[in-house]
């Protein structure tokens, strides 16, 4: 509460708590976002860059058009909440696929270094946010703004899938090394 107002945070967490329980044992994951989208039910631009038994990524978009070029997605297969809830073979390959993938986008698209984020808050699925931040993005378009930079990079669904094609082919041709 702002002021004796609700703020639009405090809004938002109160339709998510009764659109999506966060409690492990009334949340179902027929009713999570990265669920669906895993099983095909929700298409995605590009479809999945990056899928095994363990983790899937693909190219963040909402419904909001043109989008930013290099933000992508990596998840668990397993429906968990955070770090805190993955096995080790999960967070050796979530590890190995931020890096293969931060290689990836600076190679394809010329990032000059790669903004890693995870909040855990809103969607109680792992899921973390690889977004390329581009050589010539003033100063003031940091981290969390990167995507406001109006002269940044964005592109349609075609442009999305044409991005995804192009990293899938990067990771089938420089796979990763082990540890």
């Amino acid at each position: 509460m702002i002021g004796g107002e609700q703020s639009a945070a405090d809004l938002c967490f109160a339709t998510l708590e009764k659109a999506r329980p966060f409690s492990k044992k009334e949340y179902v994951t027929e009713e999570c976002l990265f669920c669906r989208i895993q099983q095909g039910l929700i298409p995605i631009a590009g479809g999945p860059i990056y899928e095994d038994e363990l983790i899937y990524a693909h190219h963040f978009h909402t419904d909001e058009w043109p989008a930013y070029l290099g933000h992508l997605l990596v998840e668990t297969k397993r429906h968990t909440p955070d770090f805190a809830a993955l096995t080790v073979s999960e967070s050796q390959a979530i590890g190995l696929l931020i890096a293969h993938l931060s290689k990836a986008l600076k190679v394809c698209v010329g990032a000059e270094k790669i903004y890693v984020t995870f909040y855990g808050e809103a969607t109680p699925h792992l899921h973390i946010h690889l977004t390329a931040r581009y050589p010539n993005a003033p100063a003031r378009y940091l981290r969390w703004n990167i995507e406001d930079w109006p002269d940044a990079p964005k592109g349609s669904g075609d442009d999305i899938a044409a991005l995804s094609e192009r990293l899938r082919l990067f990771l089938r041709h420089h796979p990763a090394e082990n540890p």
